[in-house]
Order: structure tokens, then sequence, then C-alpha cells
């Protein structure tokens, strides 16, 4: 087959299907946005890369209410007019797949009306208590408006959609009744084979400190100092710990951005967390992104493993240290609920409650009998539906469900 992706950080959750694709001898096509934020799209061996924008920028200002709905259409329009250019090279697709958090597959059953097109539902902006106002309390009618023109882009997107996947429970429950029952769960799957324990793990720090399994080190894993992941209650949470466990080491693994909702791309909010923070410096190792490899390593030294977010998406991250069999500390929010039942899988806590995490990582360093049976019920779980072999024929199954186009006619 002749398979097309596209996806604004290709290949984000593509990766793992569109390596399965190429192993098996078909025809993959991505494409791409042309990025200037310092990242870039991961190259899969035998994928042909297409950049299909160069950062087009929205002619209005960024407070107009149609600002970033004017900049997805743009996007569409760019991905769609890099489509046109293939079908005119002779290369048309039989599957397409979309990513539609940005609204870029929006035309695309335009360009290749004949191709099964699946998509990816990755968020919806529903604007409920719980979603939305779960870190600023409500919000004006402006700002909930605002959030819901968000929606346009990915409702275009999904129209005229052939399968619709989403990788968790909690994140197809956010999108429209009309629409969530036509949403299929297909996890995007974690290599447990990669992911799991090593008793004989050692990670060693930037600086030259060394971890092994058995010591105590607590890890806290996101791609910034984030609100949206409990940058805060963490590190709030890391002092008393720290000072009632003068041997409480710290691995905080990420950089000192934001990434979601306002301050989005700068430090402040990290700044302004470690000034009050009562950690020890000696004793806390910022460890800026890391190599897999290296990752990997600080989970399997890790004796307690917190993890914080608001009810979004969950990270990878989670997934990972469960499947390595870490102590797991979750915070007690519906994405985490969906994998973690309290001292079944880990610990839940209080998004915002300290002293609860704090109390929370005493508990895992005790490494108990109930510890270790936690670490193993955290894998067991991964390994039952997230497994990447097993994610994988679940997709494939789905998409072979798909009605042939002249069947639907």
């Amino acid at each position: 087959m002749r398979i097309l992706f596209v996806h604004h950080y290709f290949p984000g959750q593509f990766k793992r299907i569109a390596s399965h694709y190429v192993a098996e001898g078909h025809d993959v096509v991505a494409l791409h946005r042309g990025l200037n934020d310092g990242r870039a799209s991961s190259p899969i061996e035998g994928v042909r890369a297409i950049v299909y924008g160069d950062e087009a920028v929205s002619d209005r200002p960024e407070d107009h209410v149609l600002h970033d709905v004017d900049q997805y259409v743009r996007e569409a329009a760019s991905a769609g007019f890099r489509a046109v250019e293939l079908k005119d090279s002779g290369w048309i697709p039989d599957l397409v797949y979309d990513h539609s958090g940005w609204g870029t597959g929006a035309f695309l059953h335009d360009v290749f009306p004949d191709a099964k097109h699946i998509r990816y539902c990755e968020w919806f902006f529903n604007n409920t208590a719980e979603s939305g106002e779960f870190l600023t309390g409500e919000r004006p009618f402006e700002s909930r408006f605002m959030n819901s023109l968000l929606n346009l882009p990915t409702l275009m997107d999904l129209a005229r959609a052939d399968l619709m996947i989403a990788p968790t429970d909690w994140q197809r429950r956010q999108f429209p009744d009309a629409i969530r029952r036509r949403i299929r769960i297909a996890p995007d799957g974690v290599d447990t084979t990669m992911f799991c324990p090593d008793p004989k793990a050692r990670f060693t720090t930037p600086e030259g400190k060394s971890f092994v399994r058995g010591d105590r080190v607590a890890t806290y894993v996101a791609r910034g100092a984030d609100p949206f992941r409990g940058f805060q209650p963490f590190i709030e949470a890391l002092g008393l710990a720290q000072a009632e466990d003068p041997s409480l080491h710290a691995l905080i693994l990420g950089d000192r951005k934001v990434y979601y909702g306002s301050g989005a791309g700068r430090e402040d909010h990290f700044n302004q967390v470690m000034q009050k923070a009562a950690v020890d410096p000696a004793r806390t190792h910022f460890t800026g992104v890391l190599p897999y490899e290296q990752y990997l390593r600080a989970l399997q030294v890790s004796a307690a493993h917190i993890y914080l977010t608001v009810p979004f998406v969950l990270s990878w991250s989670a997934i990972e240290a469960m499947a390595a069999g870490c102590a797991f500390i979750g915070s007690d929010t519906a994405p985490v609920r969906e994998f973690v039942e309290h001292g079944r899988e880990g610990l839940l806590v209080g998004f915002d409650d300290p002293p609860a995490i704090a109390s929370a990582i005493g508990r895992m360093l005790e490494a108990g009998p109930d510890v270790a049976e936690m670490r193993k019920a955290a894998r067991r779980r991964i390994l039952r539906s997230w497994r990447a072999e097993a994610a994988i024929r679940r997709h494939l199954s789905l998409v072979a469900s798909i009605p042939a186009k002249d069947q639907e006619r």
C-alpha cells in the first residue's frame, strides 16, 4: 500500500505504526510542519518526509478571537497544496493518517477522496470545569468562547473521517457524544521489552553522581517545569520529604520551560518556584532532557516516581514508568485513575497537596512487600493493554474494519 501520514511534529504518536508499515514493505510518506522552535521531526528510516509549511504566520494579532483558527486553516491549506503535488506526481495513497489537533487534514479528503482517512483524536476543548478550569477556576465567557473556537479545525478534520482513534478512554470521553460514539480506543503502545525493571541498572547525573537500584532516590519526568504537570506541588513536596529524610535525592528530568497554557515557551514558572523552594540543592539533580537510554536508567533506579497532571492528556512517561516497574505516585485525576487504582498499581494523591505527596514518597521509600507488589502490578497493567505488539494488532484490526469506499457508495 501507499500510506500518507500528516503530523505537526512527525512522527509523534505515529512512530510505532509508521515504522511497522515500513517494515512490512509499504510505501510511506510523511507531511510535517517546517519548524523554527528548535525542535525537529525525528526521521524514520524508509519514510519519505516532506515539509508542508514554513511556519505560516497569521496576519491577525495574537489576541484576535480568530488568530489560532486562522493559523490552523493556513496550515491545513499548506498540507493540502503539498498533497496536490504528491497527487500530480502520480503518488496516491490508500491510507491517510492525520493528527486532528491542528486540523491539518481538513482538505485531504478533497485531494484523495478514494483513500481511507484515519484520524487521531488527541483532545477536544470541551470547557468542562474538570478539564478546563482545574488550575484557573471559573473563567469568563470570552475565554470559554475562544477556547471552543480551537475545536473548529478538529471538527473540519473529523467530519469525513473513515476511522477515528484515541489512545485512552479519558481522551475519547472529551469529545461530544455524537463523535465519541465513533471513536475507537487504540493505545499508542510502549516497548515493554525496553521499558522493564533492571535490578542492576545504574544512572549517573551530568555532574557524575551515580545511583543504583535500592538508593533513596525520587524521580520526576516532564517535558518542562509545567503547571499542567504539577511542577510546583512536586517541588514543595520534595522539600518536605528531604527535610524528613536526609538521604533522599531527586532526579528531575526535562527542561525548564512551560509547554501548556499561559507562559508557554518561557522559564518564568521555573524561576518563581525555585526562588521559594526548600529543597536541598546538593540532593536535587536537574538533568535536562536525556537520551532514551539514560532516561530509562533513571526510571530503573527510582525508589519513588512522582507523576502529576491536571485532567489532560496522559504523558507517555507515566506509561513508561509503570512499564519499568516504578513505585508510582500519581495525581488523583481522571487520566491517571484510568491506569492506577490507589494501593494496587501505585498511590494516588491530591494534585495540589504537597504534604500528601511527601508522605507517599516516604511510604514508597520504605520498600515493603506492599510496594514491591505495586511495582509488579503497575507493569502488569501496561502489559495487559499497552504492549507495543498488542497495540499494533489492535490498530491493524481497526484499519481492516474500515468499509471499502465502493461499499459506502
